[in-house]
């Protein structure tokens, strides 16, 4: 665990403010000066981006290149000599304009890409708030947040984005939308208590963060880190220092260039002993051995290969992907792992109510059509309707047709809501008929919301949903059809099976429950709320998108590792692996919390076994890309939000969501425009007929090169005049 000092979240407020030496009125003008001087401006740090002309120069990098350029310059020496003099002809040095003509043709494409990457630092820098709420000497204030220092107050309410990472002391109904951090799309809902343990990004509930977006209530926090000491500076930092890795067509043209030019220097040195066994003159078989070697040069292949590449790169964009840099085209077809996100990319990124598990009857609501007046649903009616009673979610637009509703809010209560209506409740009319008079709103300590209604003449009604725990302690009595039976023991331990069950089946589980309060009753206080009457558990799903299975069946297929990385617990990952068959017993797991325990080395060792990770940060993210890398894995892997970046950029093929960030898809090889893993694995088919492509065009171009080499040197030992010269003798 790190230094106890920096894990704030640890910390009782109290001592939060005594270790910042921080006060609930603000600093004072001279502190705050003291300050910005020893941690400096809330900045992310500013690398200057490369001059055009550094980017231009870079392209002129790689043994290709180098040996076109050599090409070039030797053909145009042996055709001045011919002719005595400089020469510029057009139709004398034709082959040194082809060569460098290839040459200019690759430089061109590379600098376009290259200043198009340099980009995705520049995004980054842009999350932070240009404006921040502040208290200072006892005033509230509206300061330009880079002047923010540690231990500043800081004011946020719905609709801002946080200016800095800092520690919570007061709330009310706050939630934040951490997803471009944490990859989870639910807002988080805030607390002030201090926590135990060493928790991740998305657990620390009493913090708030840099770049994350203010989505209801409001809240004061103290600051504790500015600028690149930030959770997003630190991902800025493994963004910056993460290098480029060369793609494995640049490895395999370099490699190939090596060969090559040690072949044409064996062939040159070949030539000259020949005909100097033979008595030729030196001067005369030196020229032919030169020129011989130029010929065998493949001038054209950098030209076909990057031909080859971009029209590859129009049909792969018919996949729905976009390839951002042409090299990356070809990568694609020696994928051999792809890491991916489960939510939105393997399933649909919609939450959906499909179970629900009272004491008599398990009900298949995905499944089934709900009749809402059938005796028989008793259970599930009452159930759906206190589920759409304890609920925030709204309708923006009741007035239109059921299928072109918007609903607004939490994406557990909007699943809730839209299962109570499907099944024929009426989300105006049950709603004012139950007046809600008071809440106890959702809080991830409580874990549990309450809201009480109107019910009749005698009693007021509380409904309860929470997590089944904290629901399931509460209880004195469950309910079965309309009457109420004791809650014991016995029946709860029953229930706690069917919760892991659940769970087990990849559902997001909610109980739900209810008690009756006398009338006079107006406010809730928790603890009123010990009586409760239990419904059952919802069972919510984010259902997997129709293609899934089959295209995971088509990457196995291909032979190509698929592996499954998720912010989710790890029941529900096992559960979502196993159903599209992706390898996910317990050996073939790990949560973040493992991998921190292991070194580099062991994670390299072990992660061919590995095919799901549950709670990962951006560091994991980046570590586990490596440790393929160094396996020898072509790896891509996909994200969509700022802390996916570094993984992103370190993978042999970066793919970005289209819905994610906008520093994800700067970051990216590649842009997944409908988000679909289908469209992965069908660019990936188009990348694999990219480098088929390119191999025959080698195989060719190099039996047309060498058939010249072949025919000179088997002349020279059959002692026949040689069929070619450097250079014609004549023009006509």
């Amino acid at each position: 665990m790190a230094e106890t000092k920096k894990q704030f979240f640890n910390l009782a407020v109290k001592d939060v403010f005594e270790h910042l030496q921080g006060d609930p009125e603000g600093l004072s003008a001279n502190e705050i000066a003291k300050r910005q001087e020893q941690h400096g401006l809330n900045l992310l740090p500013e690398e200057k981006p490369p001059s055009w002309f550094v980017l231009l120069l870079a392209q002129f990098k790689g043994i290709l290149i180098y040996i076109l350029l050599a090409a070039a310059a030797i053909n145009f020496g042996l055709v001045c000599r011919e002719h005595d003099e400089l020469s510029f002809g057009l139709v004398e040095q034709a082959d040194t304009y082809i060569i460098l003509l290839a040459v200019l043709v690759n430089v061109v494409i590379g600098f376009i890409q290259e200043g198009r990457a340099q980009r995705s630092l520049q995004a980054l820098e842009k999350i932070i708030t240009l404006t921040a709420r502040v208290v200072r000497e006892g005033k509230e204030q509206v300061i330009d947040a880079k002047e923010l220092v540690p231990g500043d107050v800081i004011i946020i309410s719905a609709g801002d984005k946080v200016p800095a990472d800092a520690r919570l002391f007061e709330v009310s109904k706050l939630a934040i939308n951490e997803a471009a951090l944490t990859g989870e799309s639910e807002p988080a809902d805030k607390i002030t208590e201090k926590l135990d343990g060493d928790l991740s990004i998305g657990d620390r509930a009493n913090m708030v963060f840099t770049g994350t977006t203010v989505t209801k209530g409001e809240g004061r926090a103290i600051i504790i880190r500015t600028g690149e000491k930030t959770e997003i500076g630190n991902i800025a930092r493994l963004l910056k220092e993460t290098e480029d890795e060369e793609t494995p067509l640049q490895q395999k043209l370099n490699t190939f260039s090596k060969k090559i030019g040690f072949i044409i220097l064996g062939i040159t040195v070949l030539l000259i002993i020949i005909g100097y066994l033979q008595g030729d003159p030196f001067v005369e078989i030196f020229t032919v051995a030169i020129a011989v070697a130029v010929s065998a040069l493949p001038e054209g292949l950098a030209v076909a290969v990057t031909v080859i590449l971009a029209l590859g790169m129009r049909r792969i964009l018919g996949q729905r992907a976009l390839v951002r840099k042409l090299a990356a085209a070809e990568t694609l077809g020696s994928t051999t792992v792809i890491c991916t996100d489960k939510t939105g990319t393997l399933t649909e990124g919609k939450m959906r109510v499909t179970e629900l598990v009272t004491w008599t009857k398990s009900f298949n609501i995905g499944c089934t059509e709900i009749k809402c007046r059938d005796e028989k649903n008793e259970e599930l009616v009452f159930a759906l309707h206190a589920g759409m009673l304890n609920n925030d979610a709204r309708v923006d637009n009741p007035e239109e047709n059921l299928e072109k509703w918007t609903i607004s809010g939490n994406l557990t209560e909007r699943a809730l809501l839209m299962a109570a209506t499907q099944a024929g409740l009426d989300y105006r009319q049950e709603r004012e008929k139950c007046l809600r008079l008071d809440t106890i709103p959702f809080d991830s300590t409580l874990k549990y919301m309450a809201t009480l209604h109107e019910l009749d003449d005698q009693y007021n009604i509380v409904y309860f949903k929470g997590a089944s725990e904290k629901v399931l302690e509460r209880c004195q009595e469950i309910r079965v059809g309309n009457e109420t039976e004791i809650f014991d023991e016995a029946k709860k331990e029953k229930f706690q099976e069917k919760f892991v069950a659940l769970s087990s089946g990849g559902l997001r589980v909610l109980a739900i429950a209810y008690q009756k309060i006398d009338k006079s009753k107006k406010q809730l206080e928790d603890v009123d709320l010990n009586n409760l009457v239990f419904i059952g558990y919802f069972g919510i799903m984010d259902p997997l998108r129709a293609t899934s299975k089959e295209t995971v069946k088509l990457c196995h297929k291909a032979g190509i590792k698929l592996v499954m990385i998720t912010g989710d617990h790890k029941l529900t990952a096992q559960a979502i692996a196993r159903d599209i068959k992706i390898p996910a017993e317990d050996e073939n797991i790990l949560e973040g919390t493992d991998i921190d325990k292991m070194s580099d080395e062991k994670l390299q060792e072990i992660v061919n076994k590995i095919f799901v990770y549950a709670r990962v940060s951006p560091e994991h993210k980046l570590r586990i890309v490596k440790a393929w890398y160094k396996r020898g894995e072509v790896v891509a892997m996909t994200g969509d939000g700022i802390n996916d970046s570094p993984a992103l950029k370190a993978a042999d093929i970066g793919v970005a969501l289209g819905s994610g960030t906008h520093v994800a898809k700067e970051t990216a090889d590649m842009v997944i425009l409908d988000d679909h893993f289908k469209s992965i694995v069908g660019a990936v088919k188009e990348g694999r007929g990219i480098f088929d492509n390119i191999k025959k065009t080698v195989l060719y171009l190099i039996s047309d090169s060498f058939s010249e080499v072949i025919l000179v040197i088997g002349s020279m030992l059959l002692g026949l005049p040689l069929p070619l010269t450097a250079a014609p003798d004549s023009l006509d």
